[in-house]
């Protein structure tokens, strides 16, 4: 039987992360990245002021929540958990751990399986690999499940922009900040299988549903409002599972 040492060993590894815990969004202004094939880390800046907008992260600092290994071993209330959107990475700390500058762990990516982020409510993520093996660096969070039926998943990418001085609309406007900008893609899983890039225009909407589904999609959208939105995708996907 593999102990909780061993198993901790495999799923994270120790990131040379300056991470001040006073407010993470912040002040994590740097964090361990694997440097070529020597199991090194390197520091990568990622900001380039202190007023930036948006955010690299998915929560405002380390949360509670739990992770999943490809193994199926979860580990909750032993750790707090912080998502890097723009990275596709999963920081790690101890709750035990109560020094100033707590150690910050590198979930190993290959070995996760999923994990739950509780803000408001709990979030879950998955990797992408369970539903595209083709895809190995990314997360899914999951809007709606049914494994018989249709998924809802989410992805997002951030990615860092760099304020445009040549932009004079926004100097005008004195919006002159970097910022991080999120983009979500919305992909439905069939029985769990291949994602498919569900539009959110509701002429394109069936087009992500299985042939014997199109018709009720269709159907549904011409009386259900105009708007389609993130919210609108999870009750449609309810009432085509039901």
């Amino acid at each position: 039987m593999k102990t909780l040492l061993s198993i901790l060993s495999v799923l994270f590894v120790a990131a040379t992360a300056n991470a001040q815990t006073a407010s993470i969004a912040a002040n994590l202004k740097q964090a361990g990245l694997r440097a070529g094939n020597n199991g090194g880390y390197q520091t990568i800046q990622t900001y380039t002021s202190e007023t930036v907008k948006g955010s690299q992260f998915f929560s405002p600092g380390f949360m509670d929540g739990s992770v999943t290994t490809i193994n199926n071993e979860t580990f909750t209330g032993i750790y707090q958990f912080l998502f890097d959107k723009v990275r596709q990475e999963l920081f790690v700390i101890a709750k035990s751990d109560k020094k100033p500058q707590p150690e910050v762990l590198l979930a190993e990516k290959q070995q996760v399986k999923s994990f739950t982020i509780n803000t408001d409510r709990e979030h879950t993520f998955v990797a992408a690999r369970n539903y595209d093996p083709t895809n190995t660096s990314d997360f899914f969070e999951v809007l709606k499940r049914d494994d018989s039926g249709y998924t809802l998943l989410k992805l997002v990418k951030t990615t860092f922009v760099k304020f445009d001085y040549r932009d004079m609309q926004k100097v005008k406007r004195g919006d002159i900040n970097d910022e991080f900008v999120d983009k979500a893609t919305y992909y439905i899983s069939y029985k769990s299988g291949k994602p498919q890039e569900i539009s959110l225009k509701k002429k394109n909407l069936a087009k992500a549903f299985q042939a014997d589904k199109k018709a009720f999609v269709d159907n549904y959208t011409d009386s259900h409002g105009d708007d389609v939105d993130e919210a609108y995708l999870m009750i449609l996907v309810l009432a085509v599972n039901n």
